[in-house]
């Protein structure tokens, strides 16, 4: 039986010909019904989501005590005047809304009366929100940021709530967001990342001193680990809302009532979704990912993600390893009959260690173990390096051995 050589060339060759196969089968856009069944099933799933879905990670989360959430339902401008001017009484340390209010509203002016006057009232600690537009694929930035009207800004600051998701699929998980996006030049922060400048600078300081222009979301959790005030709890005029003092009060539309669950416009799927594989009904809606946006920076609690190059660096080493194990077994006619088996079998324990580690290191050390190349060649390392032996290495031996004679 033949030893095992840790500094193999048909093991190195193997391996370069499986990372061959893998660009050509990228640059090739080949459609393998296969691959394509098994995309749709997984669409949009991440291994790290396991760590929210069946671990239970984020129940753990201590409860935020310095985020309010207030839906603003279907109310109009003077409806969410009312609500601004009722919550600032109990003096919140800052304010933001998320929702853009672009332009005029010419049938209800005394709508916008209303609402100008009350922001102008809070003034600098309320943050409006932006929407940019007007991608330009030359200069990598967008062209246009839309601001709210005019007297809404009089005094007020603004944010962006740019998702990042570039895609029109309804099936896209929210996982991460810009931190700020440029244009003309000009960074426009995110709506969360203002309103934890104002509330906490040396937090936020520290968190863009990351100098990433785009952060994976830790998040806390849903509607659960939030104070919330419901559209019927501010027209109560007996309640009082001394629990907003010195906090930070994010507005925005959460239904009907924050308790409903449907599809909407604005509600999105987040790794939290209950259904870690297809989908069902979004779960959270987009002021609840700015809250825990919120709260991530607050808490410090980042997360880091493994760089490209290591992601390739431990594909290779792993593929090599493999390479010299399968190889040793084809050479030995023993083993060689088992060969299914025997690499199968390693495939799946390491495929196994690999999910088990990801979610391991996402939970414990909040960082993003980039594994997705490192799965694929573990699936296909077996069948390659069988092909690779069994036809390329005997091909090019025998015509080696034909050129000599």
């Amino acid at each position: 039986m033949t030893k095992i050589r840790l500094l193999n060339k048909e093991a190195f060759l193997g391996t370069v010909f499986i990372f061959i196969f893998l660009w050509l089968l990228q640059a090739s856009n080949l459609q393998v019904e296969v691959v394509n069944v098994f995309e749709q099933v997984f669409d949009n799933f991440e291994l790290t989501d396991v760590y929210y879905t069946k671990t239970k990670g984020h129940e753990n989360a201590k409860f935020e005590q310095n985020v309010v959430l207030v839906n603003i339902g279907n109310l109009d401008r003077a409806g969410i005047a009312k609500q601004i001017l009722r919550l600032s009484e109990y003096k919140p340390k800052v304010m933001g809304i998320d929702a853009t209010f672009v332009g005029p509203r010419p049938k209800n002016p005394a709508g916008d009366f209303m609402l100008a006057q009350a922001l102008n009232k809070v003034g600098n600690s309320f943050v409006m929100a932006t929407m940019p537009d007007e991608w330009n694929v030359e200069n990598n930035q967008f062209d246009t940021l839309h601001l709210p009207y005019a007297p809404f800004t009089a005094k007020t600051d603004h944010g962006h709530v740019y998702t990042g998701i570039l895609t029109d699929e309804d099936f896209t998980t929210w996982r991460d967001f810009p931190t700020y996006v440029e244009i003309n030049g000009k960074k426009e922060y995110a709506l969360s990342v203002r309103l934890a400048q104002k509330f906490a600078p040396e937090k936020a300081e520290k968190f863009l001193a990351r100098e990433n222009q785009t952060e994976t979301i830790f998040f806390k959790g849903n509607l659960n680990q939030y104070i919330k005030l419901d559209i019927e709890d501010l027209n109560n005029p007996e309640k009082t809302f001394d629990i907003v003092k010195d906090k930070i009060v994010l507005m925005g539309y959460m239904g009907d009532g924050y308790t409903d669950r449907h599809w909407d416009a604005d509600k999105f799927f987040t790794p939290l979704n209950i259904n870690t594989v297809g989908r069902g009904y979004p779960d959270m809606y987009g002021v609840v990912v700015h809250a825990n946006i919120i709260s991530m920076i607050l808490e410090e609690n980042y997360v880091d993600e493994m760089s490209d190059s290591l992601s390739y660096f431990l594909a290779f080493l792993v593929c090599y390893l493999n390479a010299i194990i399968f190889i040793w077994i084809v050479e030995n006619r023993n083993l060689a009959i088992w060969y299914n088996a025997i690499t199968k079998s390693i495939q799946l324990i390491e495929a196994v260690v690999v999910m088990a580690l990801t979610v391991y290191l996402f939970g414990n050390f909040n960082y993003t173990a980039n594994f997705t190349l490192l799965f694929i060649v573990i699936l296909l390392s077996g069948d390659l390096i069988e092909i690779f032996s069994e036809i390329i290495l005997r091909v090019a031996y025998k015509a080696k051995d034909k050129w000599k004679k």
